[in-house]
């Protein structure tokens, strides 16, 4: 028997951002619905002796705000942290346990890098028509969010940022790239069991 603690992935929660609601068309009536059903959703999922990756943009409230939201969230809360987030010293005092900018896993067997963005280098979504978009950028952002992102490789990715579908824009997986961003995922984490299953099924697709 495994004692392997349950892991989970997730970003792109925007606590405490309004707009959110209405960009991502996300179900909710407004910030006080949309934060208990991701407090609800999380914890039925997660245990309190599991561990969570939040791949950025958590919330955008005041670090005490933050700090007595992620209080009610179940288990060990591990940040990589996004273009919306706070500087790394903030993001510990609101609470969560472990903070980085980037991180690297083994999953099925195969390397996972994870960052907020996704990888340089690789196309993500379709950012014409978009505001403040760059000619040649990939994904929206990605000649500026260079702290939040690495450089493309063969391997498996999981990021968040690109708040898939985005009317349409882009895809929660592409390739060897996944977005566990919330909106994505129907406002839920993605367990270690999804990815697992997502990267066998992609290896027997590239044996064929």
């Amino acid at each position: 028997m495994s004692n392997r603690k349950p892991t989970f992935f997730t970003s792109d929660w925007h606590v405490g951002h309004a707009n959110s609601i209405k960009f991502d068309n996300r179900p909710f009536r407004d910030l006080e619905h949309m934060h208990k059903s991701l407090i609800k959703n999380y914890n039925a999922i997660v245990p309190e002796h599991g561990i969570c990756y939040f791949l950025g943009d958590f919330g955008m409230m005041g670090s005490k705000e933050i700090k007595e939201f992620l209080a009610k969230l179940n288990g060990t809360k591990v940040l990589i942290l996004g273009n919306h987030d706070k500087k790394t010293n903030s993001m510990y005092n609101s609470g969560f346990d472990v903070v980085l900018y980037e991180a690297t896993l083994y999953i099925a067997g195969e390397r996972v890098t994870m960052t907020h963005c996704p990888l340089r280098g690789l196309f993500r979504e379709d950012i014409s028509n978009m505001k403040g978009a760059a000619e040649g950028d990939l994904w929206h952002g990605e000649s500026r969010q260079i702290q939040f992102s690495i450089d493309k490789h063969d391997g498996y990715h999981l990021s968040g940022h690109i708040h898939s579908p985005n009317r349409g824009r882009s895809k929660k997986i592409e390739g060897k790239q996944y977005d566990v961003g919330v909106v994505a995922n129907s406002y839920r984490p993605v367990s270690l069991g999804q990815l697992e299953s997502w990267i066998n099924k992609h290896k027997m697709k590239e044996q064929k």
